[in-house]
């Protein structure tokens, strides 16, 4: 089970292999978006499981008091544990995306700033690309 299903229409390969510079600042915006969107589903699954744990707290309590014979109660503690277990690590990545989204912006911003002016200046003459030169291959 994923906790996180990738969003359709939204991938990383590119039809066409020659990228432009164009092509990578704009798939750096859409990335970086992307990336504060899993911090938001990654708070939602914290809440989930926050639920949940109650939930299943409140079953274990109820097991200890009908004192249920059986595996009953070690595998209610064990999914709590469990439900623990991704809570935290839900937690911490809701924490610590943002960092990932703020490079992968700043990493798009870089190259923008320092591309981009060459790549105008080649479109603007009428061209998708520098032209190719053998030093461009040493």
């Amino acid at each position: 089970m994923t906790l996180f299903p990738p969003r359709p229409g939204h991938g990383t390969q590119y039809a066409d292999a020659d990228l432009t510079i164009y092509d990578v600042i704009e798939a750096d915006a859409d990335m970086a978006e992307e990336i504060m969107e899993g911090a938001d589903d990654a708070r939602r699954a914290a809440e989930g499981c926050e639920r949940l744990l109650g939930h299943l707290e409140a079953l274990h309590a109820k097991v200890v008091e009908l004192k249920v014979p059986g595996v009953l109660e070690g595998m209610v503690a064990a999914l709590i544990d469990h439900a623990g277990t991704v809570k935290a690590r839900a937690e911490a990545v809701a924490e610590t995306i943002p960092a990932a989204s703020e490079a992968i912006a700043t990493a798009g911003t870089n190259a923008a700033a320092r591309h981009k002016p060459l790549a105008d200046a080649v479109r603007d003459a009428g061209h998708t690309a520098p032209a190719e030169r053998d030093y461009h291959n040493e």
